[in-house]
């Protein structure tokens, strides 16, 4: 029963709706986006905890030196405890069990681009934490292979619809939503910079320096911004997150305060967006039944 709880807790339950959510947006974006409801309901929701569980559960096991020394992960589930290494050998089996679960889902869903986009988000939510690749260990692309995952969870979603992987995926939405991610990652970097430093880590901020960090987060925010053009939701949202991002690059201190902020900042935003599409697809349903009468 411990076990269970520690496999709960590793997970983040706070982070169960962000896979979900980046799937839903990516199937909303597809060309046929509810012709295969129950297969893409299965994978949707394989993204929740099974895929949490391995980005995080991953992560807590490689990451134990440095979480011990890392005062926000004896805080609260939003950022993590620390994983006993009593629980790492329980909490990896749980990890490979989740993949296999995610993988199945793919199978199910009858479409190989779905297969393909989802076997690479697997390989790369080990590969951030795991050797031999350790991507979190690799300044830049620490940040940037958070973007490709948020990215590939899009694709997963995309694909699920019917979605294929030609030039028409260059103007998807997921691919600003990973820009924003990289940005994200490397404000976390920077709040972790301490405690990395001290198990000498190498992290986009404790090799490059925390401003300098920040100043690649907000540019990854800029340059989505540029790329979306608008104040749609969208737009509404990059904003937010590029000043919320531009705060610690003169002070510091607020870092850790600004990465709290934009997470939650995500989660309202993306309400806001689902709830719009829904009123959206409400006017259009009472648009065609005018119509016809």
């Amino acid at each position: 029963m411990e076990s269970f709880k520690v496999i709960i807790r590793t997970s983040r339950p706070v982070g169960w709706s962000f896979g979900p959510i980046l799937y839903a947006i990516g199937l909303v974006h597809s060309p046929k986006p509810f012709t295969r409801k129950q297969p893409a309901i299965l994978q949707l929701l394989s993204l929740s905890f099974p895929l949490s569980l391995i980005v995080f559960g991953v992560n807590d096991v490689y990451d134990f030196e440095t979480d011990t020394r890392n005062a926000r992960k004896k805080i609260d589930g939003l950022e993590g405890t620390i994983l006993d290494p009593n629980y790492h050998a329980v909490v990896t089996f749980a990890a490979w069990v989740a993949t296999a679960v995610i993988l199945a889902t793919s199978v199910l869903s009858g479409r190989q681009s779905n297969v393909a986009v989802v076997s690479l988000l697997l390989l790369l939510s080990w590969q951030y934490s795991a050797p031999p690749f350790r991507f979190k260990e690799q300044p830049f692309f620490d940040s940037l292979s958070n973007g490709v995952i948020i990215d590939l969870a899009y694709l997963a979603g995309y694909t699920a619809g019917g979605g294929r992987l030609d030039r028409r995926m260059l103007t998807l939405k997921g691919h600003i939503l990973g820009l924003c991610t990289a940005g994200v990652h490397a404000l976390g970097a920077v709040v972790d910079v301490d405690a990395d430093a001290a198990v000498g880590q190498r992290t986009i901020a404790t090799v490059f320096g925390p401003r300098l960090a920040l100043v690649f987060g907000a540019m990854s925010y800029l340059t989505a911004l540029l790329i979306e053009r608008q104040l749609t939701v969208f737009g509404v949202y990059i904003l937010g997150g590029l000043l919320m991002l531009v705060a610690p690059i003169t002070d510091l201190s607020l870092a850790h305060a600004a990465f709290q902020l934009v997470v939650y900042w995500s989660g309202v935003m993306s309400a806001i967006w689902f709830a719009e599409k829904a009123v959206a697809a409400v006017r259009r349903r009472r648009a065609s039944a005018d119509r016809r009468s």
